[in-house]
């Protein structure tokens, strides 16, 4: 069976409209360790979308970049931020300075605003038949609902969490815009994401040693 550049386009606007949603549920969660797996499930839908694009089009550097992407985003990091999580004693995150339910009607009108924003914009890209009108604006609405979580958050882990959606929604707008990266770029990035997660792996380790605990407000203290 022969996958063709429109079922691509279907599959591209499928997997954007979920990751879209997927950033309104972490928004309004507590759960720290719920955010983290939420993440990843972004980065496998990310991974399934450009997979399904380099099928279409017989592009085999997408398909290492699908795959560099689902290892990376939607295996290595989520387990490494849930071992940081496993050694600290919050899990919720229980005082952001946007409430759960604030937080949700925030996201959902980023989601709004920007579906009503950007819909009209035609994509770029070179692959002519691989039309998804749904992409871009769902990629502009992570971005944006990635910003929301890191500003409104309080706990260390909670902040990396919405800086993840945020380059979920960039490497998303990325594709949208241009239907594929190099795949010496996707691995660049990839090795710059890995190596902030194990800085916040070593930063968490000093704050729950001094502090006591991953909260930003203990930071405070160190202002001069």
């Amino acid at each position: 069976m022969t996958f063709t550049a429109v079922d691509a386009a279907r599959l591209l606007d499928a997997c954007s409209t979920s990751i879209v949603l997927i950033g309104v549920l972490i928004a309004g969660t507590r759960s720290i360790g719920r955010a983290i797996w939420l993440v990843a499930a972004q980065a496998i839908l990310l991974s399934a979308a450009v997979a399904g694009v380099g099928l279409a089009t017989g592009s085999n550097h997408l398909l290492l970049g699908s795959l560099v992407t689902l290892s990376s985003r939607g295996i290595v990091v989520p387990l490494a931020l849930g071992h940081i999580l496993r050694g600290s004693p919050v899990r919720q995150e229980r005082n952001p300075y946007l409430g759960p339910r604030l937080s949700l009607i925030a996201a959902i009108a980023i989601v709004f605003v920007a579906f009503m924003a950007v819909d009209s914009a035609a994509l770029g890209g070179s692959l002519g038949p691989v039309s998804a009108p749904r992409a871009l604006p769902a990629s502009v609405a992570e971005v944006l609902t990635g910003l929301l979580i890191a500003m409104t958050r309080r706990k260390g882990l909670s902040i990396v969490v919405g800086l993840l959606v945020f380059e979920n929604g960039l490497a998303l707008t990325a594709f949208s815009l241009t239907y594929g990266m190099p795949f010496l770029v996707e691995l660049g990035a990839t090795f710059d994401l890995l190596m902030v997660v194990a800085v916040v792996g070593v930063y968490t380790r000093r704050m729950l040693t001094v502090c006591g605990s991953l909260s930003t407000d203990q930071l405070r203290n160190l202002r001069g």
